[in-house]
């Protein structure tokens, strides 16, 4: 089972979401109120299941809000990103080689995320 760990930062809050064997699936950017951490916490296990759009596809359709956005990444490879029904990214994976490796943590986050507890620490 995953889980959300929440940690202090210099700046705020963050959180990441850990798959079942530790590994981070997703992250979150850092938010200066732990309540506002918290809330884009119960925003990612609701959208955990929104619909992809493939920006990597020059053909790709561009999908309402709530959405996972898969794009290549300015440094190489690809990332995800997860936002939500105003268009604000709420999580991202990095640093994929494959695409199939992105949507695959995409799919984790379906799984792991609506039912995860939450650590704070």
């Amino acid at each position: 089972m995953g889980m959300f760990t929440v940690q202090r930062v210099k700046a705020g809050f963050k959180f990441n979401l850990k798959a079942g064997n530790g590994q981070i699936i997703a992250s979150s950017r850092v938010y200066h109120l732990m309540d506002e951490c918290l809330a884009a916490i119960e925003k990612v296990k609701q959208f955990a299941h929104a619909p992809v759009e493939d920006q990597t596809l020059s053909s790709a359709p561009t999908l309402p809000f709530p959405k996972f956005e898969v794009k290549h990444h300015e440094r190489g490879g690809i990332s995800f990103f997860l936002l939500d029904d105003s268009g604000t990214v709420l999580a991202h994976g990095k640093g994929y080689t494959a695409k199939r490796s992105c949507l695959a943590g995409i799919r984790s986050i379906a799984e792991n995320a609506p039912d995860a507890p939450v650590i704070t620490g």
